[in-house]
């Protein structure tokens, strides 16, 4: 995941702009408790969730293990907190959220450390709290591949296997969807956005 030290403009570039993320995060906004904050698990660079949020007035905490994501983040999105964490070893104590987002993140970990980090977000969020996911529509667990140039490991699901792990993990699934988005310059991707939320 350190590769993305060297992609963070590049990658802002091709992937701040998905219609379809832009509409989960306006989601997660209108559904989290007025004034409760957002946890945002492999925040990149603030663009477009963290920027998205604190404009709303949201307390928004990113975490992302890339230290040149977290550079453009603190500089583009100063109003909110960052932090340089592994996501798989945050404590549990970490903090209480009313929403937590993984927009693109959680598929650079394996399927075992996926289903451990769904548990843990449990964790992280207040009771009826909101939990926004996306991921690759692909039936692989770490796939070496070659992302912007760089080499990566990806882990996908079809739809029907990821809705049946979030309500494994204890959260109620509100909407699943499979949708088509072509990064700018890049083939078209098949992507799966869920919004869940864990029951009171």
């Amino acid at each position: 995941m350190e590769a993305f030290d060297q992609l963070a403009e590049l990658y802002q570039g091709e992937h701040s702009h998905n219609p379809f993320q832009a509409a989960a995060i306006a989601q997660i906004d209108t559904l989290a408790p007025a004034g409760s904050p957002v946890l945002d698990l492999g925040c990149g660079t603030g663009v477009p969730t963290a920027r998205a949020l604190t404009a709303a007035g949201r307390r928004v905490v990113g975490v992302d293990i890339s230290e040149g994501m977290l550079k453009l983040a603190r500089e583009q999105v100063p109003a909110a907190e960052f932090v340089h964490a592994d996501v798989r070893k945050l404590a549990a104590d970490f903090g209480t959220f009313g929403a937590v987002t993984a927009f693109f993140s959680l598929l650079m970990l394996s399927r075992a450390e996926i289903e451990q980090t769904l548990v843990a977000i449990k964790g992280w969020l207040e009771p009826g709290g909101w939990f926004a996911l996306s991921m690759v529509d692909m039936d692989t667990d770490s796939l070496p591949l070659e992302f912007l140039g760089v080499p990566v490991f990806v882990t996908g699901y079809p739809q029907d296997q990821l809705a049946a792990k979030l309500t494994e993990a204890g959260f109620r699934v509100e909407s699943i969807k499979t949708v088509q988005f072509t990064p700018a310059g890049t083939p078209p991707e098949s992507q799966i956005f869920a919004l869940c939320q864990l029951p009171a």
